[in-house]
């Protein structure tokens, strides 16, 4: 239970659908970023992720941003709980055109945004079936946080011939903990 568990959950449910083509023109799902740079981070990072490209491609970030929320949701006794901890979820999608495009490069950045959101709404337990432990995540996307969309406005690099679009899709993933739990002092 806790961050591990919920980042692989999401990465695997992200990967098997990558895999299976239901998420078109994306390359790779990361769990985590792998690639850092302070200065022009969207420019460095897309060419980075995504530069290896001949087409357009984009590949996913998995972050887990917090800050996480752990509430007890009913009483069951002080050796035992009953939570729900909530993890606020960050998509990162590094795309890249290698078309210069924009119109054609904002077309294929929007199918892949219209293949991950209906997707999470799709499946709010993200229990893809490679996951080993389809109750990690109890509910993802959902309630008043909903899943939320945003992007860059389409970019270039200096010769002018990638067009970047970077976004991210946010939502919660809940996680609900009912286990007597013991924690060595």
């Amino acid at each position: 239970m806790g961050q591990a568990i919920v980042r692989k959950a999401v990465t695997d449910f992200l990967t098997y659908a990558v895999n299976q083509g239901i998420i078109p023109l994306v390359g790779q799902v990361y769990p985590g970023r792998t690639y850092i740079f302070e200065q022009d981070y969207e420019v460095n990072a897309a060419n980075a992720y995504a530069g290896n490209t001949t087409g357009d491609a984009a590949v996913l970030v998995v972050n887990l941003v917090g800050p996480d929320r752990r509430n007890r949701i009913a009483l069951a006794g002080r050796t035992a709980n009953y939570d729900m901890n909530i993890h606020p979820v960050v998509i990162e999608i590094f795309f890249a055109s290698r078309s210069g495009n924009p119109l054609t490069a904002q077309q294929s950045y929007d199918t892949i945004v219209d293949a991950i959101v209906p997707l999470i709404r799709a499946n709010p337990t993200l229990n893809s079936p490679v996951f080993a432990n389809p109750s990690a995540i109890w509910s993802a996307g959902e309630y008043s946080a909903g899943v939320v969309h945003q992007q860059t406005e389409p970019f270039t690099d200096q010769q002018g011939t990638t067009v970047f679009i970077v976004g991210e899709v946010q939502f919660e993933a809940w996680e609900q903990i009912v286990v007597p739990e013991v924690v060595p002092l």
